[in-house]
């Protein structure tokens, strides 16, 4: 069986190794060469040298299954265009591997939290449809994995145990879930199911959403020329005498402009919260509305998005901004252009600080 699995190989290998000497990339001939064309290709990045790029990919998938594991680490600094690059081969190996391909190695590097989030995922995939028990015992230890798919992985399966339970059980393990989930859509699915077995949440501050802003009068956007002005509030300490104090109880965290300032076109108004924040360090800020917005952290800009009725998905844009511990402002200037149509009228943000999972970590003070 082995002589005839790596004949198997040789011929596949020589096929593909011919495509890809065809086009400029010959075959890697050691692990060591699979690895260093895998880190080349990681960082395969716009339209340029598809060819090329094709080329690569093919390469990597002529190499023998006991290759495919080292090359994964590549996925560590890969480009998005590059990931896709990688997975093209790397799949494409797994699969001619078939059972040949380690199931150790693989389950090794799915349970190590240093190795690349996107590499763990892949090794977790490959291992569940070659040994799907093995896999599944693994996700005992991920309701709180550093990877977002094996954290969903592991929250799926511990929602899948409540089935038979009795009620108390099964809300014990949905409370248990949310507070691993990170996903939005599941986050919102065990809301759900909590709210219809009577034990609502506040899916606002599930998700991490600021709330409590001062909102500013209007200013002028006509013919979008407000979003590169430079208005007083844009100071670095802005005078918010006669501001509004907004509360949003929107279950996503909606700050509702119309409401607040006026329903009116080509204007901006800006939206002033102060945070506490449980240690100093880098967080990512996350915004969505489906105006035109920019964020500033401490009088600091942290990004801009001139777009206008695109989308106003919940972390739609993100950045990453420096905090302090303790008390930080956040400075939101949300622009409203001029169209009249009905699906332009919204003028809305909202708003959360998290870390890279989305886990939410910015905290306000009752004003009371």
């Amino acid at each position: 069986m082995r002589f005839h699995r790596t004949m198997w190989f040789a011929v596949a290998a020589c096929s593909l190794a011919g495509r890809a000497a065809a086009s400029g990339s010959p075959p890697p001939q050691s692990v060591a060469a699979a690895v260093a064309l895998a880190t080349d290709l990681a960082k395969a990045s716009g339209i340029d040298g598809q060819a090329r790029f094709a080329a690569q990919a093919d390469a990597l998938a002529a190499i023998p299954p006991e290759w495919v594991v080292p090359c994964l680490d590549a996925l560590r600094e890969a480009t998005p265009a590059g990931a896709n690059w990688l997975r093209s081969g790397l799949e494409r190996a797994a699969d001619r591997g078939g059972d040949a391909l380690p199931a150790e190695q693989l389950a090794a590097v799915a349970r190590d939290h240093a190795r690349p989030p996107r590499a763990r995922g892949l090794a977790y995939v490959w291992l569940k449809a070659r040994q799907p028990q093995t896999a599944e015992s693994l996700l005992d230890a991920m309701l709180d994995d550093p990877a977002l798919e094996l954290r969903r992985e592991a929250v799926d399966k511990l929602l899948a145990s409540a089935t038979a339970r009795d009620d108390a059980a099964q809300r014990a393990i949905h409370r248990q879930a949310l507070t691993a989930a990170r996903d939005i859509d599941q986050i919102e699915r065990i809301a759900g199911w909590l709210a219809e077995h009577g034990d609502p949440v506040d899916l606002a501050a599930t998700l991490g959403f600021v709330r409590r802003w001062l909102v500013s009068p209007a200013f002028d956007n006509k013919q979008g020329a407000g979003f590169a002005k430079t208005y007083p509030p844009e100071s670095p300490a802005p005078d918010t005498a006669g501001w509004k104090p907004v509360v949003s109880t929107d279950k996503h965290g909606g700050v509702d402009l119309n409401a607040a300032v006026a329903t009116d076109k080509g204007v901006l108004a800006y939206a002033l919260a102060t945070v506490e924040m449980p240690v100093a360090g880098a967080a990512e800020v996350r915004i969505g509305s489906p105006c035109a917005v920019q964020v500033w952290v401490n009088g600091q800009p942290v990004m801009q998005h001139e777009i206008y009725h695109a989308s106003e998905a919940i972390d739609q844009y993100v950045a990453t901004a420096d905090f302090r511990v303790g008390a930080n402002t956040v400075l939101v200037k949300c622009c409203q252009n001029e169209q009249t149509e009905a699906w332009a009228a919204d003028w809305k943000f909202q708003l959360r600080i998290c870390d890279r999972l989305g886990t939410p970590l910015a905290t306000q003070r009752d004003p009371q």
